[in-house]
């Protein structure tokens, strides 16, 4: 079955979806619009991004990154105040609590997982 047109060796150049007339060098990992060099700015998970694509990963990899963050801080501040409840002050109570939230840590790394976002160099385009 041919395609509309009839033929299958016609290509269609994509163009950067922020520059009319500039080919596009890849897409966005995120949206998948095709874009030019210049516009490919970050990458996410190693792989472009657009700036309007990266920027949202960038806030959402912060975001993730300081709930954990905070979560940890609680698990540590409860694990302490229950020793405390349980074993009255003994001294491996704080030793207890340090355990606990570095497994509560590790833990939240397994299922909330960070992309790694970075800027890229400037390219022209």
């Amino acid at each position: 079955m041919a395609p509309i047109g009839g033929r299958y060796d016609t290509l269609v150049a994509v163009e950067c979806a922020a520059h009319a007339g500039t080919p596009a060098a890849s897409s966005c990992s995120s949206c998948q619009k095709g874009f030019c060099e210049a516009c490919l700015s970050w990458e996410v998970d190693g792989k472009p991004a657009c700036a309007e694509c990266g920027a949202r990963e960038d806030d959402r990899s912060r975001a993730i990154g300081a709930t954990m963050l905070a979560l940890v801080g609680v698990g540590y501040l409860a694990t302490l105040a229950i020793g405390y409840l349980l074993f009255r002050a003994r001294p491996y109570v704080g030793g207890i609590a340090a355990v606990v939230a570095i497994m509560l840590g590790r833990i939240l790394q397994l299922y909330m997982r960070v992309p790694v976002v970075t800027r890229r160099e400037p390219r022209a385009g």
